[in-house]
């Protein structure tokens, strides 16, 4: 009945307020499936850190060695919003039994001119209803919605929404707000032009040097 209640609830976040509604959840099925042959082919491991989310996560190449010696895991995928990693949860998340995992998602959920602050939070309240069925004892490290010169024009949306999670999270003993965005603004508090692609949306190294600095520190504290 409590599986059944969560994803009633998981389909109604999905299709309030999102560019996303009239997108199926399996949308990124076929890379689901190459996450679980993996799993296959090299198991669980319960000492490495899951690292979950959107582009950002996936496209994060040197996160092996960015983060070594702690090992880490990352099922990153596509331009997930939250709505979809909770739907491939199952199968990416709880299987590995992470005893911290590191989550970033909630842009992709607010890129588009329909969608309000609040709707990352509400989604995010979601994923916390899976995390105290699934896996309570779980520490989960939220990263920042990040900032961008491609999405700038969302970027006082974002920053709302970064300031309504870290609250929800200050209440919780096992989630950790990261602020990995405010070092990718300058001084003015414009966003650094240096730190992606050519998109103006995902990273370059320097920009996942600007993560790891400030996340790494953090992680190795509570690996311990």
């Amino acid at each position: 009945m409590k599986k059944i209640l969560f994803y009633s609830l998981l389909i109604f976040a999905v299709s309030i307020g999102s560019a996303h509604a009239q997108q199926k959840l399996d949308r990124f099925e076929n890379t689901i499936k190459e996450f679980e042959q993996e799993d296959r082919q090299n198991g669980h491991d319960p000492e490495a850190i899951l690292f979950s989310g959107s582009s950002s996560i996936r496209k994060w190449n040197t996160l092996t060695v960015d983060m070594s010696p702690i090992p880490v895991i990352n099922r990153g995928f596509g331009g997930s919003t939250i709505p979809e990693v909770l739907h491939y949860a199952d199968r990416i998340i709880l299987p590995h039994h992470p005893k911290i995992i590191v989550f970033y998602c909630g842009e992709n959920d607010l890129s588009n001119d329909e969608t309000k602050s609040a709707q990352a939070l509400k989604s995010f309240k979601l994923f916390d209803e899976y995390m105290k069925q699934n896996l309570p004892d779980t520490k989960v490290f939220f990263l920042a919605i990040k900032p961008s010169v491609s999405r700038w024009k969302y970027w006082d949306k974002f920053s709302d929404a970064n300031k309504k999670l870290a609250k929800f999270m200050e209440k919780k003993d096992n989630y950790y707000y990261v602020d990995t965005a405010t070092p990718m603004l300058d001084d003015n508090g414009v966003v650094l032009q240096d730190i992606f692609v050519a998109d103006n949306l995902h990273m370059n190294p320097k920009g996942y040097a600007i993560w790891t600095e400030v996340l790494k520190p953090i992680l190795e504290e509570h690996y311990k």
